[in-house]
C-alpha cells in the first residue's frame, strides 16, 4: 500500500527500524506492475525485514524489490486447523475437493486458477473445486 511505502521511507529517515509485510503476487509485464515494483525496489532498499505469508509470495518479493533472500521471511497466515477439520465420515472416498478461499482478483492469482481448473477436471473428473470469496475475477471462474 501507499501507506506502507511512506512508512517504510519516514522510518529510513528518522533512523527507525521497520518491517513490512507483503500478502500480495505481482505481476512483471504491465506497466502498473513495472512502476509498483520499481517503486517497491526504491521503498525497500531501507526495510530491516520483510515478512511474506507464503513461499510463492516471498519468491514473488524478493525478485520484484531485488532485496537478498536472507532479509525476506515467511510467516504464513494463522488457521487453527482443528477448526477447520471435515468430517471424514462424511466425505466421498471417490472424489477430491480442492477448497479455495481467496479475494477474487488478478493480484491473488485468480487467473492461474481460471486456467488450470478446466485442464485438472478434464484430466481427473474425480476432482471438485469449492471456491469462496468475492472480487472482480468471480465471473471468469
Amino acid at each position: 500500500s501507499t501507506l506502507a511505502n511512506e512508512a517504510v521511507t519516514y522510518a529510513a529517515e528518522l533512523g527507525l527500524a521497520s518491517v513490512y509485510t507483503d500478502h500480495s503476487l505481482f505481476g512483471f509485464n504491465d506497466i502498473a506492475s513495472v512502476i509498483l515494483n520499481r517503486v517497491q525496489k526504491v521503498t525497500m532498499s531501507t526495510v530491516g525485514a520483510v515478512i511474506c505469508v507464503s513461499h510463492t509470495c516471498r519468491d514473488n518479493f524478493i525478485l520484484r524489490a531485488k532485496l537478498p533472500p536472507s532479509s525476506v521471511h515467511v510467516i504464513p497466515n494463522a488457521v487453527d486447523p482443528a477448526k477447520f477439520t471435515p468430517d471424514t465420515t462424511k466425505r466421498d472416498k471417490d472424489r477430491i475437493t480442492v477448497v479455495v478461499v481467496s479475494r477474487l482478483v488478478y493480484r491473488k492469482g485468480v487467473d492461474l486458477l481460471v486456467g488450470i481448473i478446466p485442464i485438472i477436471c478434464k484430466t481427473f473428473p474425480q476432482v471438485d473445486f469449492v471456491i469462496g470469496g468475492d472480487g472482480n475475477k468471480k465471473l471468469a471462474l
